[in-house]
């Protein structure tokens, strides 16, 4: 399979920018320092031990094999992904310590393998979000939490984290069976990772276009935990020493007594609450999904008394808050880990320096020691405070004011009108064909005719005409979709001239009403974000609708004729003054109108586009897309103040150079189109970049 652009482009940094620079040399040299001058504790009395055990007599069942060797049950509360993941350097270290005769190589050996996952993880987030990589470079790898942690307090969740934040990767390159995967290991080596599943499932589930890969991405996971844990489920050293572990307990310390022996637990209640706030959201974007897994995470390690290793867990979103945010979530980051690792230094477990026989954890545990619990209390309400300071300040900045946030609350709607045969339902077509007809719903003006083609008034009065539409009613559903309201709507039948039976129309992510009199009614029309009129050729429409109701809907021809020449008149008093109303006025014409007059077939009639842009700002890069990418031929003119933009359209284009010009031009919608949007070629491709472009602007507008 083909590497994607970002991967691409991630690792042509990886290789000439990262492994160069200073600031990533320098950190690796302090980490390989640290790595083997140090020998944090926790490490020395517990894992390696531990793993080392594994490697020297090997056993189905290493839980057991070690308790029953005598080994401390508190020493691996892990799963096996996670020794797994620490079995390479050990076993490396293990070797060169036989071998030298130094048994404190198998404890570098062991912590070697967690600078291996630092360094993935490094990659990882380079992959994420590979825009700043020097500012990134400064934040995580230079991170003073994750130094602290891995390094000298000697916490392995350096593991899980980067395993999770490889799920978070495949899910944005829709890689979901892998990404679930990525998540089943991440369980597997600490169960807290479960954290993330109920908010990456919601992610999949509330975006519509996405909702299709939530079975693979839980297929993925519930294997892959399954086949991880399941053979050791009925193992008691396993159970023990995993889930007998006093540390899964913290998450029921914060409790609010009611009444004998009855508490409600804060901790889960308050991640439950988020869970259900994210929720409740229309769509949630990548970025909103790496908000909303940072804040589920920061929620519980904040109500609860968290070890060290935990506040690891926070520290890839944090890199994320920094990277979008300007230099005040930076300070209260570093006034947030400067807290955290003054309190830990004097109350948690930390390393000695076996080379030169020091051990200074052992000396500001004694200062631990001599301070007053009223004193840790309070450090710790610090730590807290700070921590809910940028809780609070990601709430507001990485989700309120989210761009994506803000628009997806409302769904985008477009109102298209247009004469009879001038193309509204291709249109309307054509962009379903981008959003996914799973998120776009289309209201048609023809099903809000007052008569069926058997009534008397049919003869008398067209359609054309406002009186012969129930244009209230159209108004009143269009609205009631906009506010997320489901409709009963009858279908009008072109084939049969009958209505077919009510039916329900639910709410979506887009809606799309077109017909002759779309923009009528100005309260309806004041309410979308873009408003469509196609104003085609009379020649070309003439040509187009003799074509689709003889044709396709089985009309005669000499019906059809009487029918264009009868309703002339309405189309100029009713239909045509829409045209001074829309935002975007699309004109199609011949390029050779003789092509018309020989009888060619229409597929191979030349066209080429006008297109009126009202009040737009895009139109000067729109005009260099189109001429570098596309290759088009243009023609811009402005009126006098710049509140239109005439751009006329010649040219052939393929789909391909669509879908590259719309990346270029509005990436940041491209995670409402589909997963694989539905470009067309030629001048239909054009309309449908010409739509998008005027959306955005919108939004953008909706927002400020």
């Amino acid at each position: 399979m083909a590497m994607s652009a970002d991967r691409i482009g991630t690792d042509k940094i990886w290789a000439n920018r990262i492994w160069r620079d200073p600031v990533f040399r320098f950190g690796l040299l302090l980490k390989l320092a640290l790595a083997v001058l140090l020998a944090p504790q926790i490490q020395q009395q517990w894992f390696v031990p531990f793993v080392a055990h594994a490697i020297a007599h090997p056993a189905l069942d290493p839980w057991s094999a070690f308790l029953a060797a005598g080994g401390d049950p508190m020493a691996y509360p892990y799963g096996p992904a996670m020794l797994i993941a620490h079995l390479p350097g050990t076993a490396l270290g293990l070797l060169a310590a036989t071998l030298a005769g130094i048994p404190e190589l198998t404890g570098i050996g062991f912590r070697l393998g967690l600078l291996g996952f630092d360094i993935a993880t490094l990659y990882l987030l380079l992959r994420l979000w590979p825009q700043r990589p020097r500012m990134l470079l400064w934040l995580y790898w230079w991170s003073p939490i994750a130094l602290y942690v891995t390094y000298w307090n000697g916490q392995t969740d350096i593991v899980p984290v980067a395993l999770l934040l490889w799920s978070l990767l495949c899910l944005r390159e829709y890689r979901v069976r892998r990404g679930g995967i990525a998540l089943g290991l991440a369980f597997a080596a600490k169960f807290s990772m479960l954290l993330a599943a109920p908010v990456l499932a919601i992610y999949l589930w509330r975006n519509k276009r996405l909702r299709g890969l939530l079975r693979p991405f839980a297929q993925g996971f519930a294997i892959t935990a399954l086949l991880s844990l399941a053979p050791w489920l009925a193992s008691p050293g396993f159970v023990r020493m995993v889930f007998g572990t006093p540390e899964s307990l913290r998450l029921f310390d914060l409790a609010l007594p009611l009444g004998h022996d009855l508490r409600v637990y804060l901790t889960p209640l308050l991640y439950l609450l988020a869970v259900y706030g994210l929720w409740r959201l229309r769509r949630i974007s990548f970025e909103l999904l790496v908000a909303a897994t940072g804040l589920a995470f920061f929620l519980v390690v904040l109500a609860t008394p968290a070890p060290p290793g935990w506040y690891l867990w926070l520290v890839p979103f944090l890199v994320a808050h920094q990277l979008h945010s300007d230099r005040g979530a930076r300070v209260l980051t570093g006034v947030f880990s400067a807290l955290l690792i003054a309190m830990h230094l004097v109350y948690s477990s930390g390393a000695s320096l076996p080379w030169t026989g020091l051990d200074p954890a052992a000396r500001l545990a004694e200062l631990g020691g001599a301070l007053s619990p009223h004193l840790h209390s309070l450090a710790y309400t610090l730590i807290v405070a700070a921590g809910l300071v940028l809780l609070v300040q990601m709430l507001r900045e990485r989700v309120a004011r989210n761009d994506y946030y803000r628009i997806a609350q409302k769904p985008v709607t477009l109102g298209i009108a247009g004469d009879s045969g001038s193309g509204k339902d291709t249109l309307s077509r054509a962009l379903a064909g981008i959003f996914g007809e799973h998120s776009v719903v289309h209201v048609s003006g023809d099903d809000y005719h007052v008569w069926d083609r058997y009534a008397p008034m049919w003869k008398g009065l067209t359609h054309l005409n406002p009186r012969a539409n129930d244009l209230q009613r159209f108004n009143n559903d269009v609205l009631a979709l906009m506010d997320g309201k489901p409709i009963l709507c009858r279908h009008y039948d072109h084939g049969a001239g009958r209505f077919t039976a009510p039916t329900r129309i639910d709410k979506n992510d887009v809606v799309i009403a077109s017909g002759l009199h779309a923009l009528h009614m100005r309260g309806l029309r004041e309410r979308f974000d873009v408003s469509v009129f196609l104003d085609l050729d009379e020649r070309l429409r003439r040509a187009w609708k003799i074509e689709r109701d003889v044709h396709q809907r089985g009309h005669p021809l000499a019906t059809v004729l009487a029918s264009i020449e009868k309703r002339m008149a309405d189309s100029r008093l009713h239909i045509h003054p829409q045209r001074g109303l829309a935002r975007l006025v699309l004109r199609l014409e011949p390029v050779n109108a003789r092509q018309l007059e020989t009888g060619d077939a229409l597929e191979h009639v030349r066209l080429k586009l006008v297109a009126l842009i009202r009040n737009g700002t895009s139109h000067e890069r729109l005009a260099r897309i189109l001429i570098g990418i596309c290759g088009l031929h243009l023609d811009v003119q402005s009126s006098e103040d710049g509140s239109e933009v005439e751009m006329s359209i010649e040219g052939e284009v393929d789909a391909d150079d669509i879908a590259m010009a719309a990346h270029t031009l509005v990436p940041g919608l491209e995670e409402m189109l589909d997963i694989r949007p539905q470009w067309e070629g030629g001048m239909s491709g054009i309309m449908q970049l010409l739509v998008l472009i005027q959306i955005e602007e919108s939004l953008k507008s909706r927002i400020r």
